[in-house]
């Protein structure tokens, strides 16, 4: 489905120079919103309005000497320097821009940690929320994070920091520690980190939300191990039992992440194992999302002991495992997406022929299992998974379905495409059939070798006829037929209804449909049923020679009809007498009792005194509620309004009335519209007769 982005309304203002300052100058230039003034500069040397509030330059000068020594851009909230080549930055070059809050200086490799300190220093005289430092270090060489850039931005108000691609490879003592306390999103990605007790300082940084150590190539680890020399074992392995798997900082890495921890992306974290070992989170942890995909973990020993039973998401695709140790993700209550795409669990299935390996995770809502060249899957594989929504499978080698899923009553979505699948077994058929009849079910059976015989038409039927969304290539073929599945259902059915005979199932299947659009029709009828009274008796006035309005402001009879009960008379004679003898307003009102035409059937007087009236008052109460006939006028001002697109009700409520005790219909009217309490005193009364007055008076 294709989605629109909403577009902001914005003008754009272009600021002009006098000709020898375009010739002198580089090119720059200023764009407005309602709430900033944006300039983007490409050079240097270029005059800036004082009034900007993000600022873009690039191409500049090696050093930022000249945008140092600015002053008066006490507006400026965002500044990106990236990509300059800078040498050099000047220290507290940016605490003069009081109200900034984003600074990026990302893409300036000969800066170094050096110039990072000074670029930070003051920056606690500022509004500063995000720094974004990445790829300011030279290439192939190791720097440490120094910790006097920690205590520079310690009284800050930072909630960001990315510092990526910085050949960092440790953190020295107290640098980690010396943060400000007041980060959620920090992100290494792309450095030389190794885990070291310095990180155990992460956990006084307890509103951290976000952590990315994505793509960590130490010397160590990478020279001895990447993802793309990961050993691949095909025979027996001995380390199945987790022998040389434990490693005892990299089971602690869960352990040094602050409680408030709520994602973790470690994407590419070669480690000097290449296994998972035994990993625990802390007690009151709140991490909820861990990726630790492309890190060639080939053996999954475990298990991952969630504390909290706080990890709703675990991904790990792309590691290449082809084993999994009986009860690995048995402490993983909450999870409820599981992403272990693209792994060689083909060999795990083949060989161990387990169906308990995801018996622990009772709230499983996605499972992705696709590219692990399975060519079987055990029948019980979900046994234990009844919360199951989504089932990936795709891109593998099934040639049969093995797996029972007839106690998924929550599944919505398989993809079993780009397999070897001939058909599905009617057992799985008829339990997506099932689930089909109480929320929408897609199956993705694309590029399958679907088997075009009349053994098999039953299924090509059901593809065909199936409530199920099913999902198939326009050029998908079938096997031992020449052409695509949709002449091939053809071809089928001529060929085998030959063969077979009689049509015993046509009957059945013509009396289920008539059966099935009758059913609709009395849905339908029912719900549209005022609507379709109200249209009769117009059709029946209108044939008696009444003339239907025209929808002007002349061309009603009455200003407003009163629809109220007998039981509420008192009140309504005070309206009427307010509305009618009032001098300032004389207005014209439609009451049963009075203006009804006698020898007309109530249901006509009624729908001819909502249509002929402006603005219908009704006033709500126990007893109206009670009175058929009241309910009546309700419904044809309601269906007044809603097929003649004119607002019309005007609501008043003469009483408190609990909600168990209104109608559907008056319960969604009073949530999406506005209506008048009856006034308690005197002082009331008056605010009432003008606000009554007031919108009988004009059409709001």
């Amino acid at each position: 489905m294709l989605k629109f982005l909403e577009v902001l309304p914005f003008y754009t203002v272009f600021i002009w120079f006098t000709a020898s300052q375009i010739l002198a100058e580089l090119n720059c230039t200023t764009t407005c919103n309602s709430t900033d003034v944006i300039v983007t500069c490409n050079g240097s040397s270029t005059p800036i309005p004082q009034n900007v509030t993000i600022l873009h330059i690039h191409n500049y000068s090696r050093t930022l000497d000249s945008l140092c020594k600015k002053r008066g851009y006490e507006k400026l909230r965002i500044l990106d320097v990236s990509k300059n080549k800078l040498e050099k930055i000047t220290q507290g070059c940016f605490s003069t821009f009081p109200s900034l809050e984003i600074l990026i200086i990302s893409n300036n490799e000969q800066l170094g940690f050096s110039n990072f300190y000074n670029a930070c220093y003051g920056l606690n005289a500022t509004q500063i929320k995000e720094i974004y430092a990445n790829d300011i270090n030279q290439k192939m060489v190791n720097y440490p994070f120094p910790k006097n850039i920690s205590l520079v931005l310690q009284n800050t108000s930072l909630q960001t920091l990315h510092i990526e691609y910085n050949e960092i490879r440790i953190a020295e003592i107290g640098a980690i520690y010396y943060l400000p306390q007041t980060l959620r999103n920090i992100s290494v990605r792309g450095n030389r980190l190794e885990t070291n007790t310095r990180f155990f300082e992460m956990l006084h940084l307890n509103k951290l939300l976000r952590l990315d150590i994505s793509y960590q190539c130490t010397s160590r680890k990478f020279r001895s191990r990447s993802r793309r020399h990961v050993r691949f074992v095909t025979g027996d392995s001995k380390n199945h039992t987790g022998i040389e798997c434990y490693d005892t900082r990299e089971s602690d890495v869960l352990r040094i992440l602050p409680n408030s921890l709520r994602e973790l992306i470690a994407t590419g974290a070669v480690s000097g194992s290449s296994c998972i070992p035994f990993l625990s989170t802390q007690n009151h942890s709140t991490l909820e999302y861990i990726d630790i995909s492309r890190a060639g973990y080939d053996r999954w020993i475990g298990p991952i002991n969630d504390t909290e039973s706080s990890i709703k998401t675990l991904i790990l695709s792309y590691n290449q495992c082809y084993y999994i140790k009986d009860g690995f993700f048995n402490n993983l209550k909450n999870l409820t997406t599981l992403d272990i795409s693209f792994n060689y669990l083909y060999i795990f299935f083949r060989r161990s022929k387990k169906s308990n390996v995801f018996q622990g995770l009772p709230s499983l809502k996605s499972l992705s299992l696709s590219y692990n060249r399975l060519s079987k899957l055990p029948e019980n594989l979900l046994k234990n998974n009844l919360n199951l929504e989504r089932l990936n499978i795709s891109n593998n080698a099934l040639e049969t379905w093995t797996v029972d899923i007839s106690h998924l009553k929550q599944l919505t979505y398989i993809d079993c495409s780009s397999n070897k699948l001939a058909k599905l077994p009617k057992s799985v058929r008829d339990s997506l059939d099932e689930a089909s009849h109480f929320q929408n079910v897609t199956l993705d059976f694309h590029q399958n070798k679907i088997l075009c015989t009349c053994d098999n038409l039953d299924f090509i039927n059901w593809l065909f006829t199936s409530k199920v969304n099913i999902l198939l290539a326009k050029k998908d073929e079938c096997t031992i037929y020449n052409g695509n599945i949709s002449q091939a259902h053809r071809h089928l059915n001529e060929e085998c209804g030959r063969n077979n005979g009689g049509k015993e199932w046509l009957y059945p299947v013509q009396f289920i449909g008539i059966l099935f659009i009758l059913s609709v029709l009395a849905v339908v009828g029912y719900k549209k049923r005022w609507a379709i009274i109200y249209r009769w008796y117009l059709i029946r006035l209108q044939r008696k020679g009444y003339t239907p309005i025209g929808g002007t402001e002349d061309s009603y009879e009455y200003d407003a009809f009163l629809s109220f009960a007998d039981e509420d008379r008192s009140f309504v004679d005070k309206v009427i007498e307010e509305l009618e003898k009032n001098p300032d307003t004389q207005f014209k009102v439609c009451v049963h009792y009075r203006d009804f035409t006698p020898g007309k059937s109530i249901s006509r007087n009624i729908v001819s005194a909502v249509h002929s009236s402006r603005k219908t008052i009704v006033f709500m109460s126990r007893a109206y509620l009670k009175s058929h006939w009241c309910k009546h006028e309700l419904c044809m001002a309601m269906t007044e309004e809603n097929h003649m697109d004119r607002k019309v009700i005007i609501m008043t409520v003469l009483e408190d009335i609990p909600k168990k005790e209104l109608s559907l219909d008056v319960l969604h009217y009073f949530k999406k519209k506005s209506y008048i309490a009856k006034p308690n005193n005197e002082q009331e009364m008056k605010l009432f007769w003008k606000t009554l007055k007031g919108v009988v008076a004009n059409d709001l």
